[in-house]
């Protein structure tokens, strides 16, 4: 879709319209230089509106002229050209430079082609319809460089080659240095050239004008390729062959149809389609279409790249679509599967479960028997070894009230002992009460068995964060001297 261009051959008497793409092409006709012509054209414009336009120019008008230019690239290289062609061709309008090669000697200059359309004014309601119908125009190229690729296409290898055409009742001329254009000439229907010797002479007086001009060295051999598809021109190789400067060869339509991979008839029918289908896919090398005609091709090029980038974005968003499209179904397919799994095992469970025998006990009362049988297993509390120690401590402090005693067994035969206990009388002085309670801990600390002894609680809480609070006036009452005490016992 994106390769499917119009290719227009223009002569100052007609234009001729080829539909063209990579696979196919059709031939939309031709239409005079009338008002009648420019209709049918426009209507035919106006059905392939979207299309880019190329547009070969078959005209006497041309003008080829070959210069070498220093090596400058960029805008530089812009500047230089358009002085130059300014320069050789003065006000025309339709000029144009094609860099063909760089020497490889010396400064390594490049070498271009420049051409030129010295009269198209007959052009220019051609155009007035495109510009009309925003038709957007690729470029404007001599035929020669359209039968430049042809040659191409008949993988025709000889450094020195001047193909004769013969189209339209005109004969055309074109000189090609290495597969490169040099220079062309059409010689216009008036002359008769449908006679054979006047062809060939046509074709000696090229020669010695190309010769003249150094574009052909002298001691070349002209290699003379023959196109006509009327066969008016097979007669002239015979008097090119007898002079040993020439080589002759004639271009049959059945190698041009292979060469060009379209049907025989259909070359046969309109022979005009052979160097447009040979151009057609190439890229313009010799454009002589001023940057105003061109603008609405750029455009259209900018609308194609974009829509480039959305086709790509596109396909980008519906491939990973359909990935995570195709993951979420894997994703689905495999939790039903283990779902699935699952309800099997349950079942499975299930049915081991009913034949189980029947228990006695429920489960919950045999983890109690365990406990219970733990705890009947451990060894019987030393109940002297526990208290011992402290009965003795209490015996030594008898102003030591005890309230209570709570009792907590703990791993490696250790007892945790936590005993409430205050002092029996209390005068309000809290240093006293303090040092008694302290001699109390030391004792404890000090007795055989004991492991260690911890201060909970006290009257007077002596945390170096603590802040200080209480009465200096008042009764005070023994339950003021309230203390706890944890011991660590072996038992």
């Amino acid at each position: 879709m994106f390769d499917h261009r119009l290719i227009l051959l223009a002569t100052p008497r007609q234009i001729g319209v080829l539909d063209w793409r990579p696979t196919q092409m059709h031939w939309l006709g031709e239409f005079a230089a009338s008002a009648a012509g420019l209709a049918a054209f426009r209507h035919v414009l106006l059905d392939h509106a979207q299309l880019p336009v190329l547009l070969v120019i078959d005209t006497v008008d041309e003008d080829y002229r070959s210069d070498i230019l220093p090596h400058v690239q960029g805008q530089s290289r812009n500047e230089l050209l358009a002085r130059k062609l300014k320069q050789v061709f003065r006000n025309a309008r339709f000029t144009g430079a094609w860099r063909q090669a760089r020497e490889t000697s010396g400064r390594r200059d490049d070498r271009y082609l420049l051409a030129a359309l010295t009269d198209a004014d007959w052009l220019t309601p051609w155009l007035s319809v495109l510009h009309r119908e925003r038709i957007p125009l690729r470029g404007i190229t001599p035929l020669a460089l359209a039968y430049q690729h042809l040659l191409s296409r008949l993988r025709l290898q000889e450094p020195h080659m001047l193909l004769a055409c013969r189209l339209n009742n005109r004969l055309r001329l074109s000189y090609y240095h290495n597969g490169l254009l040099r220079f062309s000439r059409l010689i216009s229907s008036d002359t008769q050239t449908q006679l054979p010797g006047n062809a060939a002479d046509e074709i000696a007086k090229t020669q010695l004008y190309l010769t003249g001009q150094r574009i052909l060295p002298r001691e070349a051999r002209l290699h003379v390729l023959l196109l006509d598809p009327s066969g008016q021109l097979d007669s002239a190789q015979a008097p090119l062959n007898a002079d040993p400067a020439f080589s002759t060869r004639l271009i049959d339509m059945p190698s041009l149809a292979r060469a060009l991979r379209i049907p025989e008839s259909f070359l046969a029918a309109t022979p005009e389609i052979a160097p447009l289908a040979a151009i057609a896919g190439e890229a313009v090398q010799l454009n002589l279409a001023p940057p105003e005609l061109l603008q609405r091709h750029t455009e259209f090029r900018w609308r194609r790249g974009l829509h480039w980038a959305a086709g790509i974005v596109a396909a980008i968003g519906l491939t990973l679509t359909a990935t995570y499209w195709l993951h979420a179904r894997d994703l689905r397919d495999q939790a039903l599967k283990i779902a699935g799994e699952t309800q099997r095992a349950d079942t499975r469970y299930a049915a081991i479960v009913r034949n189980f025998p029947a228990l006695a006990t429920r489960p919950d009362q045999l983890g109690q028997t365990l406990a219970l049988a733990r705890q009947l297993g451990r060894a019987p509390l030393d109940v002297n070894a526990l208290f011992l120690p402290l009965g003795q401590a209490l015996a030594a402090h008898p102003d030591v009230v005890l309230e209570s005693l709570t009792l907590q067994p703990m791993a490696d035969g250790m007892t945790d002992i936590t005993l409430a206990a205050r002092l029996a009388d209390f005068d309000g002085n809290y240093r006293a009460a303090m040092s008694r309670i302290d001699s109390l801990v030391a004792w404890l600390g000090a007795s055989p068995g004991i492991a260690a002894v911890e201060r909970l609680t006290s009257p007077v809480d002596t945390a170096p964060t603590a802040t200080l609070t209480g009465k200096t006036t008042g009764d005070a009452k023994p339950e003021d001297t309230r203390f706890s005490l944890s011991l660590q016992v072996r038992t």
